[in-house]
């Protein structure tokens, strides 16, 4: 069988970017396993998520569902994200108060996928955006996503910084998360004072401000055995 042809589309955006429905499960599941064809399984759990209907804070609890709905009412593209389940099993978050603080922060990008016949029109930047504005609008000050290494200029471009863990500054130790096997961890601040910081003796850049308490000061560095040093008085 030969590669569907891709779709001409007008210069006006002829889609538009909502959060999903009922209706849209099949054609929202379908997109989904595009984004990880190889195992397409974890991606399930969007499907029970939006059975369960829509509520806040994000567009079904504490998950986002987007898709992309082209003018002929067809379904084209999709992002699934949330806070990473990955903050009540750290071993280095401990307490319902400093993971609550995390869950209420820090938002990840789990799959986006565009039908491949409307890619290269700018659907998958569309639910990128959306995603950050949604995430940005519900207080949450950083955005992350695992990607193959292939797609790093694509996010880069996008404002993304990129490394194979993402570090955050804590009031407690720094927590450290790596990249899934064969991945790159990008990361992107979505309120002014979350920034990312390159801290002398430490080889990724660390995000400082997420939450309280947490702003890392100029002269900071990290010394092996003793973790995060800031000068006295910054």
């Amino acid at each position: 069988m030969g590669k569907r042809k891709k779709k001409h589309l007008d210069q006006a955006k002829p889609f538009r970017i909502r959060t999903a429905r009922f209706s849209d499960e099949d054609a929202m599941m379908r997109l989904l396993a595009l984004a990880d064809p190889d195992d397409p399984a974890p991606f399930e759990s969007s499907r029970t998520v939006l059975l369960r209907g829509p509520q806040g804070p994000l567009s079904h609890g504490l998950a986002l569902l987007l898709v992309a709905q082209h003018q002929d009412g067809a379904i084209v593209g999709a992002l699934t994200a949330s806070p990473p389940d990955w903050i009540v099993t750290h071993p280095g978050i401990t307490g319902e108060h400093n993971q609550s603080a995390l869950l209420n922060r820090l938002g990840t990008v789990h799959g986006v996928a565009v039908d491949e016949p409307y890619r290269g029109h700018g659907i998958a930047c569309a639910l990128i955006a959306e995603a950050e504005r949604h995430l940005g609008r519900q207080g949450y000050g950083l955005i992350t996503m695992d990607h193959k290494p292939e797609l790093t200029d694509f996010y880069t471009r996008l404002g993304y910084a990129h490394g194979a863990q993402l570090v955050i500054h804590t009031p407690g130790p720094l927590i450290a998360q790596p990249a899934h096997t064969g991945m790159i961890h990008s990361f992107k601040p979505l309120e002014s004072n979350v920034r990312l910081r390159a801290v002398p003796g430490y080889p990724e850049p660390m995000v400082s401000g997420l939450v309280s308490r947490t702003h890392i000061p100029a002269g900071s560095q990290f010394l092996p055995g003793r973790g995060l040093f800031v000068p006295r008085g910054a």
